[in-house]
């Protein structure tokens, strides 16, 4: 798993690239922890290049979205596809998290939420 950070718009991005299982899911958590710990709440995760995940990676996600709705922050998915879409439909994720179809939306998804808070 290669993990690509990049930000737009005050947003964290953080686009993953391989699978995403039991073996490397800390790593993910760790970056996703280590934002919060820099006062990042607004974060998105791209998923485009991610052919797998299993529910250590779903729980990875969900976890640190809950942890970023304490700061009044958010996570967004993107770019589902594939085994990984099943998982989250299979798993009822898309009732947990928000999945945009592009990196674009999710940030402005995220920029608008901001925007009606302050």
């Amino acid at each position: 798993m290669i993990i690509h950070e990049k930000s737009s718009n005050q947003v964290a991005i953080i686009a993953i690239e391989g699978e995403v299982d039991l073996y490397n899911a800390k790593e993910l958590k760790d970056i996703l922890d280590d934002k919060m710990r820099k006062h990042i709440y607004e974060i998105v995760v791209n998923l485009e290049k991610v052919p797998f995940m299993d529910s250590s990676g779903i729980g990875t996600l969900v976890t640190a979205m809950y942890k970023l709705k304490k700061y009044h922050g958010n996570l967004k998915i993107c770019s589902v596809h594939g085994s990984v879409a099943k998982v989250f439909k299979l798993t009822g994720m898309e009732s947990h998290l928000e999945v945009f179809d592009s990196e674009e939306n999710a940030v402005l998804s995220l920029v608008k939420e901001r925007e009606s808070i302050e």
